[in-house]
C-alpha cells in the first residue's frame, strides 16, 4: 500500500517535471564541462595538414604544367625534324637524279675522249726491245732503216717516213736494265697497218740475238679492256680457233665459216664451252 507523499516529494516532482528533458549526449557534455574536461577536436594539425596537402599539389599542379609544356615543344620539334626530313628525301631524290644524269654524261665524254685519244695514236707504234742508245740520237733517222731490216725491204715498195720517234720516261741505271720503250709515229696510217701485219706473220721477231716486239700504240684504258681477253685468247689459241681484236676491244673470232664478235670475256667464255661440247 502506497504512502501519500509529502509536501516536500510534492515540490521535487513539480521541479523536475517543469525541467525540459535532455540527451545523454548533452548530459556528458554538461557533465564533461562541470568536471572541466572536453572530447572537442583541435583544429590547428589539421590546419597545418590541410595547409601541406595544398602545398603539394599546387607543386604537383606546376610539374605536370611544365612536363606538358616539354612535350608540347618536343612535338613541335619532332614535327619540325619530319618537315625537315621530308626535305631533305625530296632534295636528295632530286641531287640522285642530277648524280645519274651527270654520271652518265660523264661515262660518254670519258668514251669520247679515250676514241680521240686513240685517234690521235692511230698512226704510232710501240716498239719494245731495242738496246738503248742504239738511235744514236737520232731515233727518226734510225727507225726509217731499222724496220725495213728487220721486216724485210722487200715488203717495202718504197722508203718509209717516220714524222718522230723517242723513247718513254728515265733510262733505268744498269747495265742490265730494261730497255725503253721506243713510240714511233708513222706518216702512212696504211704503212703502220702494214708493219703490224708483218710483225704478226714474223712473230717472233729478233734483233742481235734480242727479241723485239711492235704493238699498237693505244690508250692504257683500251688496253685494260684488251688484256681482259687474254685468258680467252689463250683458250682460243689451244683450241686452234683464228682470233684478233676490232677497235677498241672487242674480240673478232673465226670459227668455220663464222665470225663471231664479243664485247666481254663472258661472252667469249660461253662461246669457247659451245666448241668444247661440238668437239
Amino acid at each position: 500500500m502506497t504512502k501519500p507523499k509529502t509536501d516536500k516529494g510534492k515540490k521535487m516532482d513539480k521541479v523536475l517535471n517543469e525541467t525540459p528533458a535532455q540527451s545523454p549526449s548533452e548530459s556528458a557534455e554538461q557533465a564533461a564541462a562541470a568536471s572541466g574536461t572536453s572530447y572537442g577536436v583541435d583544429a590547428e594539425p589539421v590546419q597545418n595538414m590541410s595547409k601541406t596537402m595544398t602545398d603539394r599539389f599546387d607543386l604537383l599542379e606546376a610539374s605536370l604544367a611544365s612536363t606538358q609544356a616539354t612535350l608540347v615543344s618536343l612535338g613541335n620539334r619532332i614535327t619540325e625534324v619530319e618537315n625537315a626530313a621530308a626535305d631533305y628525301d625530296r632534295r636528295l631524290s632530286l641531287v640522285e637524279q642530277k648524280w645519274l644524269k651527270i654520271q652518265s654524261e660523264n661515262i660518254s665524254l670519258r668514251e669520247k675522249l679515250v676514241d680521240l685519244e686513240a685517234r690521235s695514236r692511230r698512226q704510232n707504234i710501240r716498239i719494245v726491245g731495242l738496246p738503248e742508245k742504239i738511235e744514236n740520237g737520232r731515233p727518226t733517222e734510225f727507225l726509217t732503216e731499222f724496220i725495213p731490216d728487220l721486216l724485210g725491204a722487200s715488203n717495202f715498195s718504197k722508203p718509209l717516213e717516220v714524222d718522230r720517234a723517242h723513247r718513254l720516261g728515265r733510262q733505268s741505271p744498269g747495265e742490265n736494265a730494261r730497255p725503253r720503250v721506243m713510240i714511233a709515229r708513222i706518216h702512212h696510217f696504211k704503212m703502220k697497218e702494214k708493219i703490224l701485219v708483218l710483225a704478226r706473220q714474223q712473230f717472233p721477231l729478233r734483233y742481235k740475238d734480242r727479241p723485239i716486239y711492235i704493238f699498237p700504240d693505244l690508250p692504257a684504258e683500251i688496253m685494260k679492256r684488251r688484256q681482259a681477253f687474254e685468258d680467252v685468247r689463250k683458250q682460243l689459241r689451244n683450241a686452234g680457233v683464228r682470233n684478233g681484236f676490232i677497235y677498241p676491244a672487242r674480240l673478232r673470232v673465226s670459227h668455220g665459216t663464222t665470225d663471231k664478235v664479243f664485247s666481254s670475256p663472258e661472252e667469249a667464255e660461253s662461246f669457247i664451252g659451245t666448241l668444247s661440247q661440238n668437239s
